[in-house]
């Protein structure tokens, strides 16, 4: 006689939960359908498995001989597929993860210490580029799951919202419109900090500039978010970081927040997969986790 692992997970969520419904809740099942499997296995093993007489089911003496081997079992069970799917990973080439500049200094570490710790063999490298780039390898099927801090160009590719983030001003902890509440107009004379052509933090900032009727500020180009924060905190001018990127500095009073309203919009992070070929099993790996660590680390 074969069992069926199904039957028996619910049999023994029946008992550890005391009860038809409250299981149901656990596995997202109906109370009917729980019964029903609990009784299929009682008639595959033609004997009673609970006793139903009482105010709460208890089960019976087989039926505690039966819950104490499926948990051996469903441990069992457990193993093999983890075990299958260890090897699985072992041949997968290493896991590519595209992602643009800004997401990858402080999203991607969080995420990446996770795989590491679930998944200390696993081989992975970052591929950092801009929005445009990112598309061109998610729609050719070169990386297979990338990060950007906006929606990409639709493509050969499906695209998910993980979360939001703030984004603001900052300017040096001495600036004298620091700690004020302020206005667009305040800033008319404030240099500009400009992240390099590509990066969705530029176009974030020019189109801000652009609703502020400040287009033609002055403007600096330079290279990265910890070159927008140096040069800031050395009295170029002002930029426009996530507020993740400068806690520690705003904290230790390296850096301050220009407090202008209206106040820059919230840029969302985004993860998109190809269509262009099959997930690998690490892709497969990577997905649910980065959702996971969005929650975690954003609650959103």
């Amino acid at each position: 006689m074969r069992l069926n692992l199904n039957q028996l997970a619910v049999f023994a969520q029946v008992i550890e939960c005391g009860g038809f419904s409250a299981a149901g809740q656990v596995l997202f099942l109906s109370q009917s359908s729980v019964s029903k499997q609990v009784q299929n296995l009682e008639i595959a093993l033609r004997t009673q498995l609970i006793d139903r007489s009482g105010p709460k089911i208890r089960p019976t003496l087989a039926g505690e001989v039966l819950l104490a081997q499926t948990k051996e079992v469903l441990a069992l069970a457990d193993q093999a597929v983890k075990a299958v799917h260890a090897a699985a990973l072992q041949r997968e080439d290493p896991l590519v993860i595209g992602s643009t500049s800004t997401i990858s200094g402080h999203f991607l570490p969080s995420v990446l210490r996770e795989l590491r710790r679930r998944e200390p063999a696993a081989r992975f490298s970052l591929a950092v580029s801009t929005a445009d780039q990112l598309a061109a390898a998610l729609e050719e099927g070169r990386t297979g799951i990338g990060l950007s801090g906006s929606p990409l160009p639709p493509g050969q590719y499906r695209s998910e919202r993980l979360a939001s983030e703030d984004m603001l001003l900052i300017c040096p902890a001495d600036h004298p419109l620091a700690g004020r509440k302020i206005a667009p107009a305040d800033l008319s004379g404030e240099t500009f900090l400009l992240r390099e052509c590509g990066a969705q933090t530029r176009s974030q900032l020019t189109d801000l500039l652009h609703s502020w009727e400040l287009a033609g500020a002055r403007t600096l180009d330079l290279w990265g978010t910890e070159g927008i924060k140096e040069a800031v905190r050395i009295g170029l001018g002002v930029g426009l970081v996530p507020r993740r990127s400068v806690q520690l500095e705003l904290r230790h009073g390296v850096l301050a927040e220009l407090e202008v309203h209206p106040a820059p919009e919230r840029r969302t992070v985004m993860a998109s997969w190809t269509l262009a070929r099959p997930l690998t099993a690490y892709e497969q790996l990577l997905l649910p986790l980065l959702r996971e660590v969005a929650q975690a680390t954003t609650g959103t």
